[in-house]
């Protein structure tokens, strides 16, 4: 039984699609959905004030993603939903939050590359799938 759902998000095309798929799991479920998104490190080389600056610019847009994509669950019917962001890559990061967390189901949208293209790319979708301790729905 599925009953919580991490829910890695890019705002990407196949991101929205992953989040319908995951909002209908945990309305059937009754499962509490986590919205995870992953930004990019702010380089400190760019110093004060310009990296307290660009470092609350990047978090606010990373929580206003999540709670954008967080409302648009809730009005799909998903009843229990979290949002987190986390600075680093997306990977590790979303592995983190796993590990920590203990979902029973990651769900991403997958880019669309070729399994070739994702080998040399390092697909984020290919690297979770691989590596994570849960099952891992990609969708396309």
């Amino acid at each position: 039984m599925i009953q919580h759902i991490l829910f890695a998000t890019d705002g990407s095309a196949p991101a929205e699609r992953a989040a319908d798929f995951a909002a209908s799991l945990a309305r059937r479920y009754n499962a509490k959905l986590t919205v995870l998104h992953a930004f990019h490190p702010v380089p400190t080389i760019l110093g004060e004030p310009e990296y307290s600056r660009k470092l609350y610019k990047t978090l606010n847009e990373a929580e206003d993603l999540v709670e954008d994509v967080a409302a648009r669950l809730r009005e799909q019917g998903v009843e229990h939903v979290e949002t987190t962001t986390v600075e680093g890559r997306a990977v590790p990061a979303i592995l983190d939050v796993a590990n920590t967390r203990k979902p029973d189901l990651i769900v991403l949208g997958a880019r669309g590359r070729s399994p070739w293209q994702g080998m040399i790319l390092g697909s984020v979708s290919m690297a979770v799938t691989q590596r994570a301790e849960c099952p891992v729905l990609v969708v396309k």
